[in-house]
């Protein structure tokens, strides 16, 4: 019997193949005296490598991904990308004894105002011996601000040379303090809109990384690859989730992704491009701003096309939208994407 008829579907029905899916994870700082929600004991970071690895799921390092979406090399249908930000010391210190032992490869993301700035941050002789070692350093901007929101009012000019300056300064400096290229950028406080984007490819970054939840393939747009956080509260329970779910792999989203608006709008909308492979009928959203709980989302089981009324509101800021559905073949487990817009102009004296 075919494998399509024995799961009880029609020829017409068969799912699509599944696609190479990564989860990029996203660290920040270990074993803190203060404890924030970011810090990640060692013991916890400890027990989630060893989960990695009895699972058999490869860690790969992030320029692997790149060839892969460059269309250069093969992935394993499922693996894991290890980013840690902002250059704490403990990144040295605690991160990369556990990771050594493991054999996994990680990336580091630093902005070079902190660098040997302070006590708690990494110095470039750190970075120098890391670097060294095979330790993966790119860049998250020059002084860590929110690119999308500057601190005082700009006129658009001002604007673009301030984002430049952060994107292309630091990359020019890690390079020649490392000397090594920078490929990879990630976004400070996981803020972008469709301006920083255009910014960040003319400085010349291969990919981009946010902090939208969710997993990347061959068809997510380089310059917004999610992460997963992970958290101080992060359980092993949780944590092993994030590698059962499935991609939900979306398109012609509305607003377009990153998409910075006057006031909210008044339906989102997306395409589902592997709608085949999920129970439409299961359909889920949370937009931020909106609602603190899910709700339904009708999506069109034949064209894939999500549609959602948006509740009246006129609140200004990030809207991040989280769209889940039921994986077909094993509802168990749910498929999710995610993506941002923003309602707001802040910090430009004009357009």
């Amino acid at each position: 019997m075919a494998a399509w008829a024995a799961l009880g579907l029609s020829q017409k029905e068969v799912v699509p193949a599944e696609p190479p899916a990564v989860t990029i994870l996203c660290y920040h700082t270990f074993d803190n005296r203060k404890i924030n929600p970011y810090t990640v004991d060692s013991r916890q970071l400890n027990e989630q490598m060893r989960f990695l690895a009895v699972q058999h799921i490869p860690v790969i390092p992030l320029e692997q991904l790149v060839f892969y979406m460059q269309g250069k090399g093969a992935l394993p249908s499922r693996s894991v990308v290890i980013t840690i930000d902002d250059g704490y010391k403990t990144a040295r210190t605690k991160a990369w004894p556990i990771f050594r032992r493991f054999g996994f490869p990680f990336s580091v993301f630093v902005y070079p105002q902190a660098i040997g700035r302070h006590g708690a941050a990494l110095s470039w002789g750190n970075l120098r011996e890391m670097a060294a070692a095979g330790v993966d350093v790119e860049s998250h901007s020059y002084t860590h601000p929110l690119l999308t929101h500057p601190s005082h009012a700009m006129d658009p000019s001002s604007y673009v040379n301030w984002i430049d300056h952060e994107l292309v300064d630091s990359k020019k400096e890690i390079e020649r303090r490392l000397n090594k290229p920078i490929f990879a950028l990630a976004y400070p406080y996981g803020g972008y809109d469709e301006r920083v984007v255009e910014r960040v490819k003319g400085a010349g970054y291969t990919l981009a990384l946010t902090c939208d939840d969710g997993e990347v393939t061959g068809q997510t747009d380089p310059w917004h690859l999610n992460r997963r956080l992970v958290f101080h509260s992060t359980s092993l329970k949780v944590f092993s989730d994030y590698f059962r779910d499935k991609p939900l792999v979306v398109s012609e989203t509305s607003p377009r992704d990153g998409e910075r608006l006057v006031g909210p709008p008044q339906q989102i909308e997306a395409r589902i491009a592997n709608v085949q492979q999920i129970l439409p009928e299961s359909a889920r959203i949370m937009v931020d701003k909106v609602s603190r709980h899910w709700m339904p989302a009708s999506i069109d089981a034949t064209s894939g096309l999500m549609k959602f009324p948006v509740p009246k509101t006129t609140k200004r800021g990030y809207y991040f939208v989280s769209l889940m559905a039921r994986d077909r073949l094993a509802p168990h487990a749910w498929r999710e994407a995610s993506w941002l817009f923003i309602v707001r102009q802040n910090g430009l004296k004009s357009r």
